[in-house]
């Protein structure tokens, strides 16, 4: 699109706001939905690696209690009693029952399950930034396209007035400017079409970064620019080596499997680590006979004690164990599966980059063409050899050219941005 043709498009949209690329790639990695609930749930599992630390500490109540008892008591002996008894105690209970084993190993558990989260926060974000990158490529391309249809408009209608002219003067038929007419009014609904998506583009981008979409938004860029983010010419196995080694989602498979691993070995391995139990208490008694008392004194109670659990959730639980070993063969085969994925979109994106910069570039020598071939059929008609079904034709080529350049641009750079993703970055 010509700049001044931008120039008043944008000052034709109320509330006009302008956005460039790095604008559009920072919002949508951080303002969208997906990277949201991401996060969330990031900070969920760092809430969990926090609570399997807080299970190695004691826990302590404070507090009171009464105990009364009327009526038969036997004694150490065997003697029954009848005893009307009361007491009441003040103090702090520090209490103490952790299955050391176990709660190591979910203690790792927790903590690569942190570092899966925070993996799929960036792998959220990778995503959401290329898809708002071709949202913003989709809303140049409609507005370079205001422009081209604009052109087509201006070039028949200038070549209407020659060809009404040299009707009046009596050396065209009246059904020649007709034809151009008819032209001109398709190039006037092309226009208006072209107008429309460009609303229509402005608010897929706003949806894409969550702003208002009642606010025009207007692509920095007047007109798409091919872009080279990813060297093609390199062999490809050195592109899938780069994308293995810095795909977010495969460090996240990677650490879901640690999870897996330590969860698994807190089944097998921590159940046979004892369980130990301690609790103490420190603070004042008081109690007596009936209704009498002898005053609050010093009390203080003390238990140490460990043991292991054997049974359902303990030693020997078979079907535990086995449920544990299956998780870890499925996080195995997720990891193995992403594996597969990322090196078939890497293949597909390189292979798809090539084919549309080869686009590219005959699109842009059709342009070429097309442009000389509308020059010589003005010249035809000036010199009177050419008919005006011929000049119409080549202004049609004209600008389909021109709108074929444009898509494939658009095509490509986001064919580059895709190619990037694939490899596990977006710059």
């Amino acid at each position: 699109m010509r700049p001044l043709l931008f120039l008043l498009f944008a000052t034709a949209v109320l509330h006009a706001e302008s956005i460039n690329l790095p604008t559009v790639l920072r919002l949508a990695g951080a303002e969208t939905i997906q990277v949201k609930r991401a996060e969330e749930k990031l900070a969920e599992a760092q809430a969990e690696e926090q609570q399997r630390v807080l299970a190695f500490l004691p826990t302590l109540t404070v507090g009171a209690g009464y105990r009364n008892h009327q009526g038969a008591l036997q004694d150490v002996v065997g003697t029954m009693l009848e005893v009307d008894k009361h007491s009441y105690n003040l103090g702090a209970t520090a209490g103490f029952d952790l299955s050391i084993g176990e709660a190591v190993y979910r203690r790792l558990a927790a903590k690569q399950k942190a570092v899966a989260a925070s993996k799929e926060v960036a792998a959220q974000k990778l995503a959401m930034q290329v898809r708002a990158a071709m949202a913003y490529f989709d809303l140049v391309r409609a507005q370079a396209s205001i422009g081209v249809a604009q052109e087509a408009v201006n070039i028949s209608r200038d070549y209407g007035k020659q060809v009404m002219s040299a009707v009046e003067a009596g050396v065209a038929f009246k059904g020649d400017a007709l034809k151009v007419d008819v032209q001109t009014k398709r190039n006037e609904v092309e226009l208006e079409r072209a107008r429309g998506l460009v609303k229509q583009a402005s608010v897929a981008l706003a949806e894409a970064l969550r702003l208002d979409p009642s606010g025009a938004l207007i692509a920095a860029d007047t007109e798409p620019k091919a872009l080279e983010l990813v060297d093609t010419s390199v062999a490809v196995k050195g592109m899938i080596d780069k994308a293995l080694a810095a795909r977010p989602e495969l460090a996240r498979e990677l650490a879901t499997i640690t999870a897996v691993k330590a969860e698994r070995d807190a089944v097998v391995k921590g159940q046979w680590v004892p369980t130990l139990t301690a609790q103490a208490f420190g603070g004042a008694l008081d109690g007596g006979i009936g209704g009498a008392t002898q005053g609050l004194r010093d009390s203080a109670d003390y238990f140490v004690g460990f043991g292991w659990k054997i049974g359902a959730g303990g030693l020997f639980d078979k079907g535990r164990r086995r449920a544990a070993e299956s998780r870890l063969r499925q996080a195995e085969l997720n990891e193995q599966q992403t594996k597969e994925s990322i090196t078939a979109d890497v293949v597909a994106a390189v292979e798809r980059a090539k084919a549309l910069a080869s686009e590219v570039k005959a699109a842009r020598e059709a342009v070429k063409a097309a442009e000389e071939n509308n020059k010589l059929s003005r010249s035809r008609q000036e010199f009177a050899v050419g008919i005006v079904l011929e000049t119409v034709v080549s202004e049609q080529d004209l600008t389909r050219a021109r709108l074929e350049y444009l898509e494939a641009v658009t095509a490509h750079n986001a064919a580059q941005f895709a190619l990037q993703q694939t490899l596990g970055a977006v710059e």
